[in-house]
């Protein structure tokens, strides 16, 4: 009598190849400064998301110096994911 027949008797031609892959997720953050106000600050805020779109994050104005010659600076987060095969 012969044993039953399992799936590992069969060649391997019949059996599905798995693709290997990875995924590389690349975050860059990026400062912009000398903005002269915050309303300019603002705007520059509103258009790099536009630009960016979900790949920007965490944008923070912040204040430097004080008086007249205080700057604002804008610095935000740039994330790039791309999945890469393997073999």
């Amino acid at each position: 009598m012969m044993p039953p027949r399992t799936r590992f008797d069969e060649p391997r031609w019949l059996q599905c190849i798995l693709k290997l892959s990875r995924t590389v997720t690349i975050e860059q953050r990026r400062r912009l400064v000398c903005i002269p106000d915050l309303t300019s600050a603002q705007s520059e805020r509103e258009k790099l998301q536009r630009q960016h779109g979900p790949a920007m994050s965490n944008p923070k104005i912040a204040k430097i110096g004080k008086g007249k010659d205080a700057t604002w600076t804008l610095s935000y987060t740039l994330r790039e994911s791309r999945t890469e095969e393997l073999f």
